[in-house]
């Protein structure tokens, strides 16, 4: 066989032409993930009592940079808790789609697979939870080493608090989550 070299131009206009062509609806098709679910087979869910609907897996916490990262399963067509976010945070929608509503319980917005939503801390009260399968979104919560979640009562009366230090010690109290394989 033949060993055929090509320069870094020649490499570079090729993958130009791939990118053309997929633009241009030739391979769409075969790049389309469709309705896939997501593999949560090795993910350890956890539930806190007196939330309902809802499941957490904490990815990581780094109490020196204020952040904490979890992975938060929502029960399909149901809804958690009233609450508030008091910390700047991220989502990635990774299954489903997370429906959030107001406390009045309207419909405000959706966000589908694969949206991606950067929020300040502070804003209204809300509820939120699954569509028609069970949401798994990825939040990062940043900015904080108080409060990140407020838990919400009638009247808005403050029920509990859930912080650095509480999600801390969920991830250190849960199963060691599953490492990558190192072949070799």
């Amino acid at each position: 066989m033949k060993k055929t070299n090509i320069t870094r131009r020649e490499g570079l206009r090729g993958i130009g032409t791939a990118a053309a062509s997929l633009a241009a609806g030739s391979t769409a098709a075969s790049a389309s993930q469709g309705e896939a679910m997501f593999d949560q087979s090795n993910i350890k869910w956890n539930s806190l009592e007196g939330i309902d609907h809802v499941w957490y897996h904490v990815l990581k916490v780094d109490p020196d940079a204020k952040i904490v990262d979890l992975l938060l399963k929502f029960s399909a067509n149901e809804r958690i808790v009233l609450h508030r976010h008091h910390a700047d945070y991220s989502t990635f929608i990774i299954q489903g789609e997370l429906r959030l509503y107001n406390e009045a319980g309207e419909l405000t917005e959706i966000r589908p697979t694969a949206s991606f939503v950067e929020k300040p801390g502070g804003g209204a009260p809300h509820t939120e939870g699954g569509g028609d399968v069970d949401c798994i979104a990825w939040f990062s919560n940043r900015g904080t080493d108080d409060v990140i979640y407020e838990i919400l009562g009638p009247d808005n009366v403050t029920l509990a608090t859930l912080g650095l230090a509480d999600f801390q010690a969920l991830w250190e109290a849960q199963e060691a989550p599953i490492q990558p394989i190192i072949p070799g």
